[in-house]
């Protein structure tokens, strides 16, 4: 491994007394800070993004380098005098916390991953690894070896040079450091991609490859990607008798392709490609040439390379792993030890049926909630909202959930019976009046909660705006009774109401009668269905790709199929008195909730979610995981209100319901899912297309030059449309690399361009 005072200055190999030295710097100290200082400044809005970037620029010339890929003959840090050292670097950037990440991710697994020093880096706010070299492999290989390694699919690629450098960082921010492994000298081969003489070529037979067989086959990907780039087809490259050849090659090595495999490996891809011409000297003279000459590693890659990168880098390193084959054929069991609250709940219905029982439960649990909110871990509070379907074979047993249901709203039912006599006295006094007597007020405190099955537009805003921030709720023993809101097939109104009610929206509607409903409030709606499991999928299917369908959750009853007729407890008077103490909690319950050991909850579940949808390659699921680890987070506030305490039976019950209601999610709706998402397109603008949105938030001249091409404009030249998007504040360009970026003030106003 190299050093060097600085990045401009010439590197020797690293010593002991070197690194230390370097380490326990007070200057390195000092410029550390001081980036670390300005990117709270950038986070505080005191300096503008392009500000820090030129800053630490600035700033980082002055630190110290190490060059943990190689040393260099001649001190020069190129790659063609490169002396490989067999270590690599690997980058985790924009982490919160770095430490906490190579606590759980890392630590314990140094020998494992080859871990040999780790730290933190200033500027990114990430953590930098360096790591031996597995035996066989390329930079390249390693790097991708080292993201599976840690489930890490954005990645940094393009790490693989060997002059690539690494800023050094005061001794507070290392996380990890084997100085004997670090510095110690191993034996490695001299780098593919180093420079060599055509007449040192020794051409690599066809089928004979000097890289694993998955690398190869990454760098024929590359290869054809790089060819149709340059407008060729893979039939005409290598015709005998044809001597175009040459110009056929160097379109593809002008397309970049040298940035993204060393010379080595392209040797064997053109042994492969280009079998007729490969082992001509010319070939290789003018590859060689490529290399030495007009392959600068360091610029910036052109928006054309960057998308071939990401394109060939698409393979997944395993096969594809169907969800339904990862959650299996039947739904996860309840666990062992329940919440006291569940255990009660469930303890009246048979076996089979309490999971659905125990997660129907909620809607009825939530209503009694009136002004608690509980902080989720993207800082906004959310109210106890639950709507649950159960979906099952008929005569399985769905009507315990109603039992359950109805037991638990008694005390709401008992208040409600008050006021609906209420309600109907007044109806009778207006109806006694006439219609040309004035009509006393309408009693402003009819807080009715428990709605009939007959529901209609203008009944739930009557009683939602009654209700004063209090739930609703329905209790429907048939899905279709919701046709009564909204008949039609495309369920428009009925999607809308959810995903209002779901976040506690605004809800309401105006009327021009002197008798009809005009009203304005928060959509506080829970409530419970059931269906047979086609009628479900058939209801649903309007809302599946629209975000109304993953508000709800879903539970089924597996049939016992042994004959016997189920037997339901009886919810006496016994059972009511064990019941009290948790409803009499959930209705005391009121104000803001923000429990660490719940914001934990969330990060797991948030984390098993994204493992499962990198695995099974599962848009739908991905989709479909946000709001029910929403739902099941819920579901655990509700059982910490009830219940007084937190608890692990309450964790592991939480968990337990997200992989139900996911299983139930995608055995039931999971293919229709993903076919109305794959039908989802964005229509193609007619009008003019603002083309600096077309281009990244940092890019080139021959990017700008490629999206001029692309919009078919006869003059490719770019320098006028830079100039004026330049002179105009749209944008600026580094004057040492000649990269443009996006100003701060653009981006400000059209966010989509970022």
């Amino acid at each position: 491994m190299g050093y060097s005072t600085s990045h401009f200055a010439k590197v020797v190999p690293c010593t002991v007394d070197q690194l230390n030295q370097a380490l326990d710097s007070a200057a390195v100290n000092e410029v550390c800070g001081q980036i670390a200082q300005a990117l709270l400044r950038v986070k505080q809005g005191e300096m503008s993004r392009t500000e820090f970037e030129n800053y630490k620029k600035a700033m980082k010339s002055q630190l110290p380098v190490l060059t943990p890929h190689a040393v260099f003959k001649n001190g020069e840090r190129k790659n063609s005098e490169a002396i490989p050292s067999g270590l690599s670097m690997y980058d985790i950037d924009h982490i919160e916390n770095p430490r906490g990440y190579y606590q759980s991710m890392i630590s314990g697994r140094e020998t494992e991953l080859g871990i040999v020093m780790a730290y933190m880096t200033p500027s990114t706010e990430g953590l930098r690894l360096i790591f031996e070299v597995p035996q066989g492999m390329t930079l390249a290989e390693a790097q991708k070896w080292m993201s599976v390694q840690l489930g890490d699919s954005d990645y940094d690629g393009c790490v693989k040079d060997y002059a690539r450098c690494s800023y050094l960082v005061p001794r507070a921010y290392i996380i990890y450091l084997d100085e004997e492994e670090l510095l110690k000298e191993r034996q490695v081969e001299e780098p593919a991609s180093q420079v060599v003489t055509p007449s040192e070529l020794t051409p690599v037979p066809q089928n004979e490859v000097a890289v694993s067989p998955e690398q190869h086959a990454h760098n024929l990907r590359i290869f054809d990607l790089c060819l149709k780039e340059a407008g060729l087809k893979p039939e005409t490259i290598d015709v005998v008798g044809i001597h175009n050849w040459h110009n056929s090659l160097v379109a593809v090595l002008s397309v970049g392709i040298c940035r993204l495999m060393s010379q080595q490996e392209l040797l064997n891809v053109l042994a492969q490609r280009m079998p007729n011409y490969s082992k001509e000297q010319d070939c290789q003279r003018l590859v060689s040439d490529f290399y030495e000459q007009y392959t600068k590693i360091n610029a910036p890659m052109t928006l054309a390379l960057r998308r071939i990168y990401a394109e060939g880098m698409k393979e997944p390193v395993a096969p594809k792993t169907q969800t339904r084959q990862q959650l299996g054929s039947v739904p996860p069991p309840m666990p062992e030890n329940l919440p006291k609250l569940i255990k009660l709940l469930v303890s009246k219905e048979p076996e089979n049926v309490r999971p659905s029982v125990a997660l129907g439960a909620f809607p009825a649990l939530g209503a009694h909630l009136h002004d608690a909110r509980f902080l989720y871990a993207d800082n906004t509070y959310r109210e106890a909202t639950f709507m649950h379907h159960t979906m099952a074979k008929t005569a399985t047993g769905k009507s315990g959930v109603s039992r359950v249901c109805e037991a638990i709203m008694k005390d709401i039912e008992e208040r409600d019976m008050v006021n609906r006599k209420r309600e109907q006295d007044y109806k009778d006094e207006c109806a006694r009046l006439g219609a040309n007597k004035q009509r006393p007020e309408r009693p402003d405190d009819l807080i009715v909660q428990m709605l009939m099955t007959n529901i209609t537009i203008a009944a739930l805003n009557q009683k939602g705006a009654d209700a004063q921030g209090h739930f609703v709720y329905s209790l429907l023993n048939e899905v279709e009774l919701f046709n009564l809101l909204d008949p039609s097939t495309k369920k428009t109104v009925l999607r809308n109401i959810i995903q209002t009610a779901f976040d506690c929206d605004w809800y309401g509607q105006d009327r021009q009668g002197e008798r009809s409903v005009s009203a304005r409030y928060r959509l506080r709606w829970n409530w419970n269905a059931s269906s047979t499991i086609k009628r479900g999928q058939d209801f649903y299917q309007p809302m599946l790709a629209d975000g109304s369908f993953n508000r709800i959750s879903f539970s089924t009853i597996i049939p016992t199929n042994d004959g016997k007729i189920p037997k339901h407890g009886f919810y006496d008077e016994k059972f009511m008195a064990k019941l009290k103490p948790y409803i009499d909690r959930l209705n005391a319950a009121h104000g803001k909730y923000d429990l660490k050991k719940a914001q934990l909850l969330i990060d797991r579940l948030n984390e098993e979610a994204v493992d499962t949808a990198r695995l099974c390659d599962d848009d739908a699921y991905e989709d479909t995981s946000h709001r029910a680890i929403i739902i099941a987070w819920l579901r655990a506030m509700v059982l910490y209100v009830a219940e007084g305490k937190w608890s692990k039976e309450i964790e592991n019950f939480a968990i337990w319901s997200f992989r139900y209601d996911m299983w139930c999610k995608m055995t039931f709706f999971g293919e229709e899912m993903s076919k109305q998402m794959e039908h989802e397109v964005v229509g193609k603008s007619r009008g003019p297309r603002n083309m600096l949105d077309m281009l990244p938030t940092e890019f080139t001249t021959i990017d700008a030059e490629a999206v001029r091409l692309k919009m078919g404009r006869k003059d490719h030249d770019p320098y006028k449309m830079l100039w004026t998007w330049e002179n105009r504040g749209y944008i600026h360009q580094d004057p040492l690399t000649g990269v443009y970026r996006k100003t701060e003030s653009y981006l400000a106003k059209h966010p989509q361009a970022a």
